[in-house]
């Protein structure tokens, strides 16, 4: 039993440090976790096409009820 927890407690240890080791903080992206209100923090859309457009008015057409 002895010898087991001279093996466990340094894995333990070992393992523990590697854990916070990963928890640094130039490892995470630069974030706000809360962002502003009515702001989108994403990319910009890429504006669509007139055949795009068009495409998307078809559809509509075809869903909607006559």
């Amino acid at each position: 039993m002895r010898s087991l927890s001279r093996r466990v407690v340094p894995l333990l240890f070992l393992s523990s440090l590697l854990a916070l080791a990963a928890c640094g903080e130039n490892g995470e992206q630069e974030q706000s976790l809360i962002p502003e209100k009515g702001v989108y923090a994403g990319p910009e859309d890429t504006p669509l096409t007139e055949e795009q457009i068009n495409e998307l008015r078809n559809r509509t057409l075809l869903q909607s009820f006559n």
